[in-house]
């Protein structure tokens, strides 16, 4: 709509036009289907341009966890592809390999053990197995079963020391709850193993003696689990005893840079250079 002033003879005059613009609206609606196109393709793009470079930035990803679920218990020693060892993704797989290494060699650690422990309760059980299908076989002496009675006696109580040990190894867990330090006088935790070591073997000679270094008895005091030192002076006893020919062990404590140092000292055969 518009709308002109004329002056006139004198009497002012607007005169008034109307009309569509067609071109106009056509134009419009051209415009309007232009954007909704663009804006459609654009869309469609994005989109497709999107799930490329995610799937591409994804990719190592996925050819990690691919990796990844291959290894097993039996190909703990497989390791992820680390890459350029530089970006993201290589911290990734690093820290995947790294943890693949823990649990190899906790694994293996656990084999071990299983083995060693098979192994030494093995012993006995076939040696109580055995001296029960000798005196089943026939009939025998009181004599011959009172000795066969004791020597499976003898089995029973290696095997519950076995036992007891590997207790004491769950013990050695740093986050197990039992796994506690307390202030420990090293000298009484040794006088105890000793007494109890005399017990199982009325044969045999120790003797403990104490260095001159030692002049305060708070500095035998070491902060530790009682129950595990004493297990450790209980297995070096114990070998003492059945390595040395003479049974006897000398024990010297001292006091070194700090520490409180045990020596063991028996008359046995020793451990070959390859060996140690």
């Amino acid at each position: 709509v518009c709308g002109l002033l004329y002056p006139g003879n004198g009497t002012p005059v607007v005169v008034f036009t109307a009309a569509t613009d067609l071109q106009g609206m056509k134009k419009l609606k051209m415009l309007r289907n232009i954007l909704l196109l663009v804006f459609i393709v654009s869309l469609l793009f994005i989109i497709v341009a999107g799930r490329l470079f995610a799937n591409r930035a994804l990719k190592p990803i996925e050819h990690i966890v691919a990796q990844v679920d291959e290894i097993g218990i039996t190909n703990l020693d497989a390791r992820v592809d680390e890459g350029n060892g530089k970006d993201e993704m290589a911290k990734l797989a690093i820290t995947f390999n790294n943890m693949l290494r823990r649990l190899e060699a906790s694994f293996r650690i656990q084999r071990t053990f299983i083995a060693n422990a098979s192994h030494e309760l093995r012993n006995p059980l076939t040696a109580i197995s055995g001296q029960l299908e000798v005196l089943l076989m026939s009939d025998r002496p009181k004599e011959e079963y009172l000795a066969a009675l004791k020597s499976v006696h003898e089995d029973a109580v290696q095997i519950n020391q076995l036992a007891n040990n590997l207790l004491l190894l769950a013990q050695t867990n740093p986050d197990s709850p039992s796994h506690i330090f307390t202030q420990v006088r090293i000298d009484d935790t040794l006088w105890q193993a000793t007494n109890e070591i005399r017990r199982r073997y009325p044969d045999y000679q120790i003797g403990i003696n104490f260095s001159e270094s030692i002049q305060d008895e708070s500095s035998l005091i070491v902060r530790g689990n009682e129950l595990l030192i004493k297990t450790a002076f209980l297995n070096l006893l114990e070998n003492a005893y059945k390595y040395s020919p003479d049974h006897q062990v000398t024990l010297l404590i001292s006091l070194k840079a700090g520490h409180v140092v045990i020596e063991f000292t028996d008359r046995g055969i020793g451990i070959s250079p390859e060996e140690v």
